[in-house]
C-alpha cells in the first residue's frame, strides 16, 4: 500500500478487471481489505472479508464461525472511532491546549494551556505596567506563534492517533486471516 490506500484500491481493481486469472484474486484480497479499511469503507471492508472467507473452501462450520466473528469486527461498536483534525484544530482555536486532549494527549494539552496562558498573562501584565512595546511584541507575538503552533499540533496529533488506532484494527484482522484462515 506504501501509505497510499487510495491508490493500492484502485491498482487492484484495475487488476481484477484486466486479468483473467481468478486464482490470483484470492492473493490479492488481504491487500484489498486492509486497503478499504484504510480508507474508512467499513461495509465494503467487511463484504470483502467474507468474499475471501468463501473463496477459501473451508467447512460449513468454520466458515459460519468465521463470518460470525467479521459480523462482530464490523459492527458499529467495534469500528474504530477515529478523530476529527478539523475538530482537534477547532478544539485548540477555542481553548488552547483543548485539541490536543481531544487527541489523546492530555499532558501535552494542559502544558500547552499553561505555555499559551502564562504568555498571555506575561503580554498583559506588561501591557498594564506601561511597557507597550514589550508586552506586544514580545508577549502576543510570542502567544501567537504558541497559540498557532498548538492548533497544528492539536491536527498532527490527531492525524497520529487515527493512524495508530488504524494501524491496530488491520493487525487484529491481519491476525485473523493468518491464524484462522491461512493455517488451514
Amino acid at each position: 500500500m506504501n501509505g497510499e490506500p487510495a491508490k493500492a484500491l484502485w491498482k487492484i481493481d484495475e487488476y481484477f478487471r484486466q486479468s483473467s486469472d481468478s486464482s490470483s484474486f484470492l492473493l490479492f484480497m488481504p491487500v484489498k481489505l486492509l486497503s478499504l479499511n484504510e480508507t474508512r469503507k467499513w461495509d465494503e471492508a467487511k463484504e470483502c472479508f467474507i468474499d475471501y472467507i468463501q473463496e477459501q473452501h473451508l467447512s460449513k462450520e468454520k466458515e459460519a464461525n468465521l463470518q460470525q466473528t467479521v459480523e462482530l469486527i464490523y459492527s458499529k461498536k467495534n469500528i474504530p472511532r477515529l478523530r476529527s483534525v478539523d475538530s482537534a484544530e477547532n478544539w485548540s482555536r477555542f481553548l488552547p491546549g483543548a485539541g490536543q486532549i481531544y487527541a489523546g494527549k492530555t499532558g501535552e494539552g494542559i502544558v500547552n494551556m499553561l505555555i499559551n496562558s502564562t504568555v498571555l498573562f506575561f503580554a498583559g501584565y506588561q501591557m498594564f505596567n506601561h511597557f507597550y512595546i514589550t508586552g506586544y511584541f514580545a508577549g502576543l507575538g510570542l502567544f501567537n506563534k504558541t497559540y498557532h503552533g498548538g492548533i497544528k499540533r492539536a491536527g498532527i496529533l490527531a492525524e497520529e492517533k487515527n493512524k495508530a488506532t488504524m494501524i491496530a484494527f488491520n493487525r487484529q484482522i491481519n491476525a485473523l486471516i493468518r491464524e484462522k484462515i491461512l493455517s488451514e
